[in-house]
């Protein structure tokens, strides 16, 4: 007869767990004596649970509201697990179908840290296109996707991702400061899409647009890239609208519903 295996309890350690699950249902914070108050646990044991989770820089702390919210760690941790398949699987038919209609190539990737990750791509149709190395680093701001997702993030955190930003000039177009980033990110709201111009690669242009998931947190982008030569300028918002249309369908695959 097999032996049962022993039990072990780690209340910290579950209340630990009580805490982070419970902020994944409040994006924009939490205070502490709700959560200690909601979970049913003592707001002494909540606080240092709080204290050492912030330490791990799986939480943070608002200093003027002192709400206590995720920090995009436990995302990323968590988007490492699923993104090879939910996020691609959800992806690539709406890639497709989006390459047939732009011709040259998409691509899909994620944020990590102050870089953006190449994860899967659709080859464009053209005798001549695009092909990235999947597992690419891309600078966010050099790139299409990481202007994108930059310009999604909460406030606090493109602050705190930009201000990790080294930048350096691999174009004459290359953005190369914080206030030229920060005007860029701007157009990128006002537009509804990233436009890279030639700024990572010469004679390479992309367009991209965030993906997000059931809370409305950027965990993706995806872009079309090709060759500046076969690119219509003037067709630039027709594309960027296209891309648009296509990255919310992913969106909404993934839960993400606007209204």
């Amino acid at each position: 007869m097999a032996k049962s295996k022993p039990k072990y309890d780690v209340p910290s350690l579950k209340t630990g767990f009580g805490i982070l699950e419970h902020l994944s249902h409040f994006p924009r914070g939490r205070l502490l004596s709700d959560i200690a108050e909601d979970l049913g646990c003592p707001l002494s044991s909540a606080y240092r649970i709080a204290v050492a989770l912030e330490d791990m820089g799986l939480v943070t702390r608002d200093l003027e509201t002192k709400q206590i919210r995720l920090t995009n760690k436990l995302l990323l941790t968590g988007q490492r697990a699923i993104t090879e398949t939910n996020l691609i699987e959800n992806a690539l038919d709406i890639m497709r179908e989006m390459r047939d209609r732009v011709v040259d190539t998409v691509l899909i990737g994620v944020r990590d840290g102050s870089e953006f990750v190449v994860l899967d791509q659709v080859i464009g149709t053209r005798m001549f296109c695009f092909v990235a190395k999947l597992g690419y680093r891309i600078g966010l701001y050099c790139s299409a996707p990481g202007k994108a997702i930059l310009a999604a993030l909460p406030e606090k955190e493109r602050e705190e991702v930009m201000a990790a930003i080294r930048f350096e000039r691999h174009t004459e177009r290359t953005i190369t400061s914080q206030a030229k980033l920060r005007r860029a990110l701007n157009d990128v709201v006002k537009q509804g899409y990233a436009f890279d111009d030639a700024e990572h690669f010469e004679g390479v242009y992309c367009i991209g647009v965030p993906v997000f998931d059931r809370v409305g947190y950027p965990v993706a982008a995806i872009w079309v890239t090709g060759l500046m030569m076969d690119l219509d300028r003037r067709r630039v918002p027709e594309i960027g609208a296209t891309v648009r249309a296509h990255a919310a369908r992913i969106s909404a695959k993934l839960g993400f519903s606007q209204g």
